[in-house]
Order: structure tokens, then C-alpha cells, then sequence
């Protein structure tokens, strides 16, 4: 065990002295989050909050055009943008400068004053397109993923919604109501007395930090590799397998110090996404431990096992980094794992970074930690150490 030791502290001096390695470890994933930070309105952005923009095209000009208007614009998550011509609509939907488009035609008025109660209460029949066209009112959405299908239901549930008191009107069981509806919207809104502000918490690192974090953990195995090969071409390893050590011992110890550094890289990530961006630790955060412990168990001994399977740098450029790329984007490094398709969600499990990070969702993004859970995936992550350590110690035996 004192030989692996030894290994262990000069492989330490020689990474502490590797300042290429401190920028790929630290700064790299550290500059990631903060770009993808500024991009999602969570960065140096005075505060603000990310809005949704919604393009508005008012070719009727009327009171109920303008309680149209009204009803989109309550919501704060929402920016409504005048549009003054169908020509500049289009083009900002293009260039996704607006997310979605409401066109209202010169009859919206007209339409809405033909319309009964039972109009109202029948919107399960016929296309919802075909009944936005009867109200003389066209709805234009940007898709992206599944958001074009959710907003294009929330701009129609608004629209019924703005319209409601008109035609209650001729109800005289609602009459009533959409009176004091209409009433409510004709009195000034009341002043709110700003509140000081309290500290918020940025939710969109719980799914960036992990993510990025888990990639560039395993980004560690190009410079374990290279480490081998260096060490292969001076003749040192040649050397250790002379000396009186046997060989788990001189794999523990040219692990160790790449396992420590993987330790201190993901610590000092999460403990960066605390500090600087107000990313939650989850109700306990104790738990990270051992998920960091095991993701980086499975990090190194990955690294270890590609060390032993490639004999040139080369080699390493293109295996290795193939390698953390492909499974970073299978596992969902890249997006949320909620977004993957189904069959995307199974392949992932073959991979340590997919149990890495709902080992780490579970215990950031939940109000009670399930413990055994968390143990299920800790356990499974050093599974895949175990077998990575293992090829790695059976192809280090073998060769020649």
C-alpha cells in the first residue's frame, strides 16, 4: 500500500503543476453554466425575468379587442407586443423575436356580439382552428418541442376567457356575473406597495450545474489517459511493473490522485453554482456526499479503463472524447432527462452519467429525500466502477 501512496503523491505534484487540466476540470464547465445562464435570464440580467413574448395584431380596434389585449397582458410571465402590421408579425415570428402571433380580423367585435351562451360551453366540437377562424382571430405559434401545443392552449383558454362577459350577457342566469366581471376590469387596478425583496433561488442551475458538472467529470478521463501514455513513453510504468508492487496496487495509485481531483472538481462546481448562482442544495444536502464519492468512483475508473485500451494520444482525441461526448448527450447532460423520448430514457441507463445525474436530481429537486432511491443509484454507479476497474486491472496484467 506504501508504493500506491508514493504513485499517488507524484501523480498529485504533476497535475497541481498542469494548468491546461485546472482550465478543463474548473473554468471550462464553470464558463458553460454561466453562458447557458445568461442565455435562460438567470445571469447578469439586472433581475428581470425571462418573458414570454406574444406578438399582437389588433385589426378591429374595439373595446372587446382591447379586453383581449388586457387578459394577455396580466400575466407578469408574459410580454405582449403590439404589432402594427400582419408584414412585421410575420418577420418577427420568423426571427423568433415573438414565441406565438394573436391576429384579431376587423369583425372580432362583430363575431362576438353573434355568439350565445352555448357557443361558449361547446368548444369540444368541431377544430379549435376552425372556431378561432368564426371569431375572425388566427393564432400563429413558433413551435419548440412540446411548448407550440401549450401555448397555442393557453392563447384560445384566454381568449374564451376575455370574451366570457360579452356574451353572458344574454344569459340571464350569468348576466349578473358578467356584469361584475366587466365592472371589476373597468376599475383602475390598485397600487401594490413594493415588498422588499426577498432572496430568490435560481431552480434552472439544479438542472445546469449537474448536468454540466457530470460531463466534465468524466472529461477527466482524456488526461488520465494521456497520463498513462506519457508515462508508457518515458518507460515508467515499464519500471513500476519491475519494482516489488503488485499491480492493483499501481492502478489504486495512479487512480487515486485523478479520483481526488475528480472529488475536488465536482465539490468546487456545486460550491460555485451556490455561491454564484443561488442554486439550491436540495433539503439535505448531506446526500451530495456520496453521490459526488460514486460519480467520481465511476468517472476515474472509466478513465482508467481507456487508459489501458489506447496506445497513442491520438487515440485518446478520438476515443476519449468521443466517448464523454456521445454519453453525455445519450444520458441527458445536455437537456433535461424529463424531455428524452422514451426509448432515449432506457438506452441512457446503460451509461454511469444518466444514474449520476438522477442520483443528483433526487437529491436537489425533491421535498423529502428518498434514501433508499438515492442508495439504488449510488450502489449502480459503483457497479460501473467496479467493471471499469476491473477490465482496466485485467488489461494492465495482460499487456505486454
Amino acid at each position: 500500500m506504501g508504493g500506491a501512496l508514493e504513485i499517488t503523491r507524484k501523480d498529485l505534484k504533476l497535475l497541481v503543476r498542469d494548468r491546461r487540466a485546472l482550465v478543463l476540470l474548473i473554468l471550462l464547465p464553470m464558463g458553460f453554466i454561466a453562458i447557458l445562464g445568461m442565455a435562460t435570464g438567470q445571469l447578469f440580467t439586472g433581475g428581470d425575468k425571462q418573458q414570454y413574448t406574444i406578438g399582437f395584431v389588433d385589426h378591429d380596434e374595439s373595446e372587446t379587442s382591447s379586453m383581449l389585449l388586457a387578459q394577455y397582458q396580466e400575466f407578469n410571465d408574459v410580454k405582449v407586443l403590439p404589432i402594427n402590421s400582419d408584414e412585421n408579425a410575420a418577420v418577427m415570428l420568423r426571427k423568433a423575436e415573438v414565441a406565438a402571433v394573436v391576429t384579431v380580423g376587423p369583425n372580432f367585435a362583430e363575431r362576438v356580439d353573434e355568439m350565445v351562451v352555448d357557443d361558449l360551453f361547446g368548444g369540444g366540437e368541431g377544430n379549435p382552428d376552425e372556431q378561432l377562424k368564426a371569431l375572425d382571430v388566427t393564432m400563429d405559434v413558433k413551435s419548440t418541442l412540446a411548448e407550440g401545443g401549450l401555448t397555442k392552449y393557453f392563447l384560445v383558454s384566454e381568449l374564451y376567457r376575455a370574451i366570457f362577459p360579452v356574451v353572458a350577457q344574454k344569459s340571464n342566469f350569468l348576466r349578473r356575473r358578467a356584469n361584475e366581471i366587466l365592472e371589476a376590469r373597468k376599475q383602475p387596478k390598485p397600487v401594490q406597495v413594493a415588498e422588499a425583496p426577498k432572496p430568490e433561488t435560481n431552480k434552472i442551475y439544479q438542472f445546469l450545474v449537474p448536468g454540466f458538472t457530470v460531463m466534465f467529470v468524466f472529461f477527466l478521463i482524456n488526461i488520465m489517459a494521456r497520463s498513462f501514455i506519457a508515462e508508457r513513453d518515458v518507460g515508467t510504468l515499464r519500471r513500476l511493473r519491475l519494482a516489488p508492487i503488485s499491480r492493483v496496487s499501481v492502478l489504486i495509485g495512479k487512480t487515486l490522485p485523478f479520483y481526488i481531483c475528480s472529488v475536488i472538481q465536482t465539490s468546487a462546481l456545486f460550491l460555485c453554482g451556490r455561491l454564484l448562482f443561488s442554486m439550491p442544495w436540495g433539503p439535505e444536502p448531506m446526500y451530495l456526499i456520496p453521490v459526488i464519492l460514486c460519480t467520481s468512483a465511476a468517472a476515474t475508473s472509466l478513465g482508467l479503463m481507456l487508459a489501458t485500451l489506447v496506445k497513442t494520444d491520438q487515440q485518446v482525441s478520438a476515443y476519449g472524447t468521443s466517448m464523454v461526448l456521445i454519453l453525455g448527450g445519450i444520458s441527458g447532460c445536455f437537456i433535461p432527462r424529463m424531455w428524452l423520448p422514451a426509448l432515449m430514457k432506457k438506452l441512457s441507463l446503460a451509461t454511469p452519467h444518466a444514474w449520476a445525474l438522477q442520483a443528483f436530481e433526487s437529491v436537489l429537486t425533491v421535498d423529502v429525500i428518498n434514501i433508499p432511491m438515492v442508495t439504488t443509484y449510488c450502489a449502480v454507479l459503483l457497479c460501473f466502477a467496479t467493471a471499469f476497474f476491473s477490465i482496466g486491472w485485467w488489461r494492465f496484467r495482460t499487456e505486454s
